[in-house]
């Protein structure tokens, strides 16, 4: 009965330390990975939105396409439609 008071201690300890059970539910399995896809994609997003607003300003400044292209990994076509 030792063992299973400590094991205890040991599952609220790290309950504490990560803000969960350290056993997941299929539920909070699949809500803790679509989260993570969530905020992976936001981050590609946020990226892309970064590249096309760096193309507009290098566009503004005269400068080639092609370096353009080179330089914010967008390709040629998606530079020349903005």
């Amino acid at each position: 009965m030792l063992f299973v008071g400590n094991l205890s201690k040991f599952e609220e300890e790290i309950k504490t330390k990560i803000g969960r059970s350290d056993t997941m539910g299929t539920q909070e399995y699949l809500l803790d990975k679509a989260e993570k896809k969530g905020i992976q994609k936001g981050i590609e997003k946020g990226k892309r939105e970064e590249a096309i607003a760096i193309a507009l300003e290098f566009t503004k400044m005269g400068l080639p396409i092609a370096d353009i292209a080179k330089g914010t990994g967008l390709s040629i076509e998606e530079i020349e439609k903005l």
